[in-house]
């Protein structure tokens, strides 16, 4: 069995800590998931025009790594096909990969067919993709509207972020968690 620990200063260089190290203090006291209390919870909802989905403003919690929307963010879904239905995912994505390092809000466009399906989702060791909302694009559509708009966030490919309850370890103290937005 192994002890880990920290933190201290650095002396000389003896102590360095990476970013997995910082992040793990949190494990234990939040899940991985969608802050619900802060800002709109990240909820998708349809644009002013055309093809356009607008992610509320909120904050996550995923694979150690925070993200956070301040503003809404206006996203814009391919052409619809002419002929066949098809479903696109707005998602949030953890990319841990060396060359990129970083967490986005974007669109993964579905294959169009007679009876569409979700699109697959990225899960690797190093690339994260959790479906904020699906949105159904019908045939030759120039509007998605908010029926059109399955949101995901609070389900189980999306969770909320929770935190210990009272008496969930045996009488451990009350955690309480102020939010702010």
């Amino acid at each position: 069995m192994t002890i880990t620990y920290g933190f201290y200063n650095s002396v000389s260089g003896d102590r360095t800590y990476n970013a997995i190290e910082l992040s793990s203090i949190f494990d234990g006291i939040i899940t991985d998931g969608v802050f619900e209390l802060v800002g709109d919870g990240l909820i998708v909802s349809d644009g002013s025009t055309g093809l356009e989905v607008v992610v509320g403003e909120g904050r996550a919690w995923f694979n150690h790594t925070w993200t956070l929307n301040d503003a809404d963010l206006t996203l814009t879904l391919d052409d619809s096909d002419l002929v066949l239905d098809r479903i696109d995912a707005v998602i949030l994505e953890v990319d841990s990969s060396t060359s990129i390092r970083a967490n986005s809000i974007k669109v993964v466009t579905g294959t169009p067919a007679s009876t569409p399906v979700e699109p697959t989702l990225t899960e690797t060791s190093e690339i994260h993709q959790y479906p904020l909302a699906y949105i159904y694009v019908a045939a030759g559509v120039e509007e998605i509207v908010l029926t059109d708009i399955t949101n995901l966030i609070g389900s189980y490919l999306c969770p909320f972020v929770t935190v210990p309850q009272a008496g969930s370890s045996g009488g451990a103290a009350v955690l309480e968690v102020q939010v702010f937005s």
